[in-house]
């Protein structure tokens, strides 16, 4: 989608769609302001007489009158003024976006919504909203032939936001980048399929791409991906992004675990929990869209990015439990569950992060059930135990609307982990779960490593129904927060 300035003097214009902000105090936004006293106060009668709360999601609409040039007037809610969130911009701009669309029209004019409040910032959480909240996975569906394409977005702003628009724009991009890909089938995307994804992305921008198949796999000792992803027809692999700017100022390891399918091999999942398993690759799918995003963003910090990919499948030469498996740091892991498969992959993937010796290393994984039942399906569960960096990151969700919450390291239920012929088991008890995965990943993290953070993503990664600016289906979190982050860390030059 494309975005085209055309200044602020709204009675000048003329168009399709005009979208402007209230606030619940009934007051319009100042550009609001301007059409309703030249509409002779119609607008804000109407949203008198209708009862408009104003609230974040709400919205109403009335045609153009007068002076106004346009054929709709639609009003977005952007709640309490004084308590103005970035994240009720997104809301509202993706409110607005959908109203246009059901008014069957495709020219569509947004005021800078929050502007007052947020000053040029609200230009990238404009773009967010329209992209994030325009984006819909229908490639499998016949066209609708009455369908509504917005392929161009009107600011009524000058070009002092171009930037914030831009950042917002690459932000949104990348999550909906990585939607497209976590949105496909296990018949679509394998582990070579990912590979091809990484190997393209790498052509196009820049960036150098390792792949090892499992011959290399195994001459690394990647154990846990090759367990995992011998069950299955198609051979597992790991993939390795690289951007190297000169001068960089740091090292950032970020890792995603890409699951392409998960049937829970032979202790396999009922059908109610298989159905959406083609989401166990969107931390995978994540690592890919920060690393395409990277390069626009021009950072100067050094990022690697680890994608450790296999399917989970119950085949004749699958993995078992009370296998013993062990890994290149020498622990030894006994299998209780192989339906905790992706901590075994990222083991791999957090030893050889490791070994690269980064200032800060992040994984991303749709890891446990548990996690949900604790936080509910819209929060990432952090664990770390640089407190810092946990506090960082869920302060950057405030602004980024992916919500994180912290969760302990509780070295009290390690016991659960003690394995019995093994230094370790891969799964605690059934209590404080998302724990021990983190626990249990912790292991395979070097101690010379002081930042390192576990994302849980298993909630918010996926969604059964609209959400917000989401629709069903995969939501790209938590992109934008980790670029965000990536951006501050580029900054402390």
């Amino acid at each position: 989608m494309q975005f085209q300035f055309v200044g602020t003097d709204v009675l000048n214009l003329a168009g399709g769609v005009l979208i402007v902000g209230a606030y619940k105090d009934q007051t319009l936004s100042q550009i609001g302001q301007v059409v309703d006293e030249a509409m002779s106060h119609l607008l804000q009668d109407f949203l008198k007489d209708i009862h408009f709360e104003a609230e974040a999601g709400k919205v109403a609409f009335m045609p153009g009158h007068g002076q106004v040039k346009f054929k709709q007037i639609v009003v977005v809610g952007l709640g309490e003024k004084g308590e103005l969130e970035a994240d009720t911009v997104r809301i509202a701009a993706a409110t607005g976006l959908k109203k246009a669309k059901e008014l069957k029209n495709d020219d569509v004019y947004f005021e800078l919504l929050g502007a007052e409040n947020l000053g040029s910032r609200a230009g990238q959480y404009l773009a967010e909203g329209v992209l994030l909240g325009g984006y819909q996975f229908k490639k499998y569906k016949k066209p609708k032939k009455d369908i509504i394409r917005i392929e161009e977005v009107k600011i009524l702003t000058d070009e002092k936001v171009r930037e914030e628009l831009k950042l917002g724009n690459i932000l949104a991009s990348a999550a909906n980048f990585v939607r497209d890909i976590a949105n496909e089938p296990g018949n679509v995307i394998a582990p070579k399929d990912l590979a091809e994804i990484a190997q393209k992305l790498a052509e196009e921008t820049g960036l150098k791409c390792t792949i090892y198949n499992e011959k290399d796999l195994q001459t690394k000792k990647m154990a846990g991906i090759l367990a995992v992803g011998q069950g299955s027809a198609h051979p597992p692999c790991f993939i390795h992004l690289t951007y190297q700017p000169e001068h960089a100022s740091k090292r950032i390891v970020v890792i995603g675990k890409g699951i392409t399918f998960d049937s829970g091999g032979l202790d396999i999942k009922p059908e109610q929990f298989m159905k959406t398993m083609k989401c166990d690759k969107s931390g995978a799918c994540a690592v890919l869209g920060i690393m395409k995003a990277i390069a626009d963003l021009k950072l100067n910090i050094e990022v690697h990015g680890l994608i450790p990919t296999a399917e989970n499948m119950p085949g004749g030469n699958a993995f078992r439990p009370d296998d013993i498996i062990v890994f290149k740091n020498g622990k030894s892991v006994e299998i209780h569950s192989t339906d905790a498969e992706g901590r075994l992959i990222l083991a791999d993937a957090l030893i050889y992060g490791s070994e690269l010796k980064p200032d800060v290393m992040i994984d991303m994984a749709t890891l446990t059930g548990a996690c949900m039942v604790a936080l509910g399906r819209f929060t990432t569960g952090v664990f770390s135990p640089d407190k810092d960096l946990a506090a960082k990151i869920k302060k950057i969700g405030q602004i980024t609307g992916e919500k994180f919450w912290e969760l302990p390291l509780d070295d009290d239920l390690k016991e659960d982990l003690k394995g019995t012929f093994t230094d370790i088991k891969n799964v605690g008890s059934r209590y404080g779960g998302a724990i021990t995965a983190a626990l249990f990943l912790k292991e395979f993290v070097s101690e010379e490593i002081k930042s390192w953070v576990h994302l849980d993503i298993a909630g918010p990664a996926f969604l059964e129904k609209p959400w917000k600016y989401y629709a069903e289906g995969a939501t790209g979190v938590p992109v934008r927060s980790i670029l965000t982050l990536l951006l501050e860390e580029s900054e402390k030059r």
